[in-house]
């Protein structure tokens, strides 16, 4: 064989292992499918500050919905929450939502006490209340997790949602096995974005 031949043969396994190794990479960001949109929202968070779906475009954002008082599954969700926050919380382009779905008891001031206990960094991480129908609706046609008819029997889910405000995927929120794929997902979507 002379050398020309062995030019061509290297030169087509170089490029059959690129295109090989593109595909991997595209498979491996469009293998989390679109579940839903998030509708639009707008909140109070814990600084008194009004945060909507605009302030979410551009962002890969986790959500999930607790409430303070609660004494089972939040603490536990939270906590986990706090996983990925700590792993994200020098990237602007993550965000954590956090929704109360005890309104009438949540006040902002509340919900900055609660965060201060796990050391959030609230530009980051959002802790927020609105009215009650307010929640139910987000529940009911945006994440379609938990009950929308009795909001305090909230899902332990988290939701990841892309720049786009797609719903990309949802994990429990009481597993901390779970934020080990969760933080992956995070890495493909700001990929993809």
């Amino acid at each position: 064989m002379n050398q020309k031949t062995r030019f061509i043969i290297y030169a087509l396994v170089a490029i059959i292992i690129l295109i090989t190794f593109f595909l991997k990479e595209s498979n491996v960001i469009n293998d989390l499918p679109i579940t839903g949109t998030v509708p639009n929202f707008e909140f109070t968070d814990s600084n008194g500050e009004t945060i909507t779906r605009e302030d979410m475009e551009g962002k890969v954002w986790v959500a999930d919905f607790i409430f303070t008082t609660c004494t089972m599954a939040c603490p536990i969700m939270t906590g986990n929450m706090n996983i990925i926050h700590k792993s994200f919380k020098k990237d602007n382009n993550v965000r954590i939502v956090s929704i109360s779905v005890y309104p009438e008891y949540d006040t902002p001031d509340i919900l900055k006490e609660y965060a201060s206990r796990y050391d959030a960094n609230t530009d980051r991480w959002h802790f927020l209340t609105g009215p009650e129908e307010s929640v139910k609706n987000i529940i009911k046609t945006g994440f379609k997790i938990g009950d929308y008819e009795d909001i305090i029997f909230h899902s332990e889910k988290f939701a990841l949602v892309d720049i786009k405000g797609q719903i990309r995927g949802y994990y429990s929120g009481m597993k901390t096995e779970d934020m080990s794929q969760l933080k992956k997902d995070i890495k493909k979507l700001l990929k993809e974005g």
